[in-house]
């Protein structure tokens, strides 16, 4: 049985020493696969505690994680904070509100 984690448990590891991400429900610890990822450490780095589910899914095919990266899945996040992630994940990135709505793409 996998272990489940809360959004904030995810969020609190942040760092390139020390880098979680969500994805598609699961939490990926990254720290180590950073160097081998083909995008580069960037790409990963730019999510560290973050859902990155959008942006993961807009780059790699189903099943990818369990192919090349099994040994990164640590648990999965809590339904509850999926949801939110979710919710979340799916706003524009690069949006915010000053006298209206600016975003960039």
């Amino acid at each position: 049985m996998s272990k489940t984690y809360s959004f904030s448990q995810v969020a609190s590891h942040n760092t390139k020493q020390d880098c979680w991400v969500a994805v598609n429900g699961q939490v990926l610890e990254l720290t180590h696969y950073l160097q081998d990822h083909p995008g580069g450490e960037l790409a990963i780095i730019n999510f560290a505690g973050k859902d990155a589910t959008a942006e993961f899914n807009m780059f790699h095919p189903p099943g990818v994680i369990s192919k090349h990266a099994p040994n990164t899945v640590v648990g999965k996040l809590n339904g509850r904070d999926s949801f939110k992630a979710k919710l979340a994940s799916s706003k524009p990135s690069g949006c915010f509100s000053f006298l209206g709505s600016v975003c960039s793409k």
